[in-house]
């Protein structure tokens, strides 16, 4: 066993392409085995370039309410990328190659995006933090263009790699797996931000958040290495005239499209919190930086570990639409409640972010799931097209466009109210932040009334059997967690009994 694994290594390396379905047994666990590793590794560039970081860093190049908005819509509208790298990968089939490329791309930006607005401001000084921050939106574009590239050929590629029957419940669980380097590196980053030397001092928090730039870029580059180990498996390049079938295929697909606009919508009113949500933690509420990441990231984390194995065994045996139906209107109250947020409630915000990630979690994994499943079909009427990438990337598309103009029209409402008070006695002072929030919520709640009813699925469960499955699994979790120390104490006892 162990040689037929060397051999699956050795073939990959030497870049030899495998047939659909040619990929099984040992090899086969062990492909997916190094897709679950290489995130142990990414999971701490996501997470050490996340949060308090990112806004800290963008706060003292001084960028304007709009220009967070703009920051928000920015991974959205590099998203537009995927397009024509759908394009090239059905055209050449390259799908391994250009995800490599792109993400490398990707992983590597950090350095000249953290290296080369430190190195404007501290020759020029704080009077420069406009050509600064100009220069830091415009490779923090580029960045997310590498991701944009190489996304729809990780998608597709990973449709055949991961069989369709245990899609669910193997990228939750591989996402469970990435919590033991993930929150240990958000930990690390509030920690390191609040050190006496560097909280509250400009130029030293600038310089720090550049060398966690720097240091998680290269940790993720290690993610990306990792796939080179993973085998290709044959994509025959499609013709022009079969590529531009295959790209007209989810066009005609009314399932596909109902579903990407009904996510779309959810998109758009979710990126209306984006950066805003780290900004009103550090503006409003006076949260430390340790509080943030423990509040935007080490909470959702814990939310999301214990939800992400019910939420793929609930995509794989009830369906998608009964997930997006419970997930999506869970989380019209989350984004009301963060109006309720103060800074004598600070708790809330560990409520309502874990909260939200664990129902976020629920329409990423229906997303993921029901575009893979798409991703790896014919295309049905038209058997000559494939619909390849093409999926992944319109979908993308569709849904990018939504976040792109989401995270504008928030930014335009910011600047727009950023004097703005209403002030109710015996509550609050409401603000700009207030309206995003309450704005948010409000289009959760049409995306639930206007498109979900839309989406079909047949083979789907009833929402209310999907919802009791989803509580019994709970339940059971967390009876497990709580009696797993009982049964510690009690194995000595039992194994004497026995003896």
């Amino acid at each position: 066993m162990e040689a037929a694994g060397r051999s699956v290594l050795a073939e990959s390396a030497r870049e030899l392409p495998l047939e659909v379905g040619e990929l099984r047994g040992v090899g086969l666990r062990r492909s997916m085995r190094l897709v679950t590793i290489a995130w142990l590794f990414g999971a701490v560039w996501a997470n050490a370039t996340a949060g308090a970081p990112f806004t800290l860093f963008a706060t003292h190049l001084h960028a304007t309410e709009f220009d967070f908005g703009l920051l928000s819509a920015i991974p959205f509208l590099a998203s537009l990328a995927s397009m024509p790298a759908s394009l090239l990968i059905d055209r050449t089939g390259k799908r391994k190659a250009i995800f490599l490329w792109g993400l490398y791309v990707n992983r590597l930006m950090w350095v000249p995006l953290a290296l080369l607005p430190y190195l404007i401001v501290s020759r020029y000084g704080f009077t420069q933090t406009a050509p600064a921050m100009t220069l830091f939106i415009l490779l923090y574009l580029m960045m997310n263009c590498g991701q944009a590239v190489g996304g729809p050929a990780w998608t597709s590629w990973m449709s055949d790699i991961v069989p369709g029957r245990v899609r669910g419940a193997y990228f939750s669980r591989r996402r469970q797996w990435a919590m033991i380097t993930a929150i240990p590196a958000a930990f690390f980053t509030g920690w390191l931000l609040d050190r006496p030397g560097i909280v509250g001092v400009p130029m030293a928090t600038l310089h720090a958040c550049m060398v966690i730039f720097i240091i998680a870029g290269g940790i993720g580059v290690i993610d990306i290495h990792l796939f080179h180990y993973v085998p290709e498996i044959r994509k025959p390049p499609i013709t022009p005239r079969r590529l531009l079938a295959a790209t007209r295929m989810p066009l005609r697909n009314r399932r596909f499209l109902w579903f990407s606009m009904f996510v779309a919508t959810l998109t758009f009113a979710v990126s209306f919190l984006g950066q805003f949500v780290t900004l009103y933690l550090v503006e409003q509420v006076k949260v430390s930086n340790s509080g943030i990441q423990n509040i935007l990231l080490v909470a959702p984390m814990l939310a999301q570990l214990l939800v992400l194995p019910i939420w793929g065994r609930c995509a794989d045996r009830m369906g998608k639409k009964p997930l997006l139906a419970i997930a999506s209107l869970g989380l019209v109250p989350v984004g009301l409640g963060w109006c309720l947020m103060s800074s004598g409630s600070v708790w809330l915000g560990y409520v309502l972010s874990a909260a939200g990630a664990a129902l976020w979690t629920g329409v990423e994994v229906a997303n993921l799931n029901l575009v893979l499943e798409l991703a790896s079909q014919d295309g049905g009427a038209d058997s000559d097209a494939d619909a390849g990438s093409s999926y992944v990337a319109i979908n993308s598309v569709i849904i990018n466009i939504a976040g792109c103009l989401g995270g504008v029209t928030s930014g335009v409402i910011a600047q727009t109210l950023r004097n703005w008070h209403w002030v109710i006695p015996g509550f609050k002072t409401l603000g700009f932040y207030d309206v995003l929030f309450a704005l948010s919520a409000i289009m959760r709640l049409l995306a639930v009334v206007i498109f979900l009813p839309f989406l079909v699925e047949p083979a789907a469960r009833p929402t209310r059997e999907a919802l009791r499955f989803m509580s019994s699994n709970i339940y059971n979790n967390l009876s497990a967690a709580i009696l797993q120390p009982v049964r510690w104490v009690r194995l000595p006892v039992s194994y004497k009994t026995k003896r």
